[in-house]
């Protein structure tokens, strides 16, 4: 979904099997009813399939930790049955193996549950536009993952994909991992949208990458950033 086709209103769902935290979900985007709209709630994988299928929403909020189906597996099925629909991917730990599995499922942003209420729908909305939003500790848990496994070496394809990015393309990657949209990164380097778009238009092709997700995902896991 791109910023010229995105509807006033972001129609959202919510999966969680705790009903408090739905409720607390459910109260933020009550405050932000101008910008999000609530369309339905699901406590597990499996009904949150079939309920995106039926309400269509644009934006779904996944909690990993669920019963029958968990987030993880449920985010992998919605991303290949719907690719339209984006997922924020919201986890209330920071267990390293729960948080590189929901990195590797598909979602479009992840963050954590004690996200301010004002950064959570700003999260809804930057996803809503195409963004990609990772939140810093989720981050950080991931970089240090992958330099253990790697113990600071790169292979001569990383070094190659290091040397063909830019300067400039790097600060865009680095703002892209963060969450902004194009006329934020705009706003951020004093450059134009059209010199935004051209630059996401060459880091997607120098990464071998299709959207803004994947290459912020690669940024992380080739340590580009």
């Amino acid at each position: 979904m791109t910023d010229a086709d995105t509807p006033s209103k972001i129609r959202v769902m919510v999966v969680d099997d705790s009903r408090l935290t739905r409720i607390s979900i459910k109260t933020t985007l009550k405050a932000a009813q101008n910008e999000v709209e609530l369309v339905g709630e699901a406590e597990e994988g499996t009904q949150a399939i079939d309920m995106v299928g039926k309400l269509q929403p644009h934006v779904v909020l996944m909690d990993i930790g669920m019963p029958i189906m968990d987030g993880v597996r449920a985010t992998q099925l919605i991303k290949k049955q719907f690719p339209d629909v984006k997922v924020v991917m919201l986890t209330s730990h920071e267990d390293e193996e729960d948080v590189l599995d929901a990195f590797n499922s598909g979602a479009n942003s992840y963050c954590l549950k004690e996200t301010p209420p004002d950064m959570l729908v700003h999260v809804i909305l930057s996803t809503a536009h195409g963004a990609c939003w990772i939140d810093p500790k989720i981050a950080r848990i991931v970089m240090s993952q992958l330099q253990g496994e790697r113990n600071g070496s790169k292979t001569p394809e990383e070094t190659s994909v290091f040397a063909l990015l830019t300067d400039r393309e790097i600060d865009v990657l680095k703002l892209v991992t963060q969450g902004l949209n194009n006329a934020e990164i705009s706003e951020r380097l004093c450059i134009s949208m059209n010199t935004v778009k051209t630059h996401l238009k060459n880091i997607f092709q120098k990464l071998e990458v299709e959207d803004r997700t994947a290459a912020a995902l690669k940024a992380l896991r080739e340590r580009i950033i």
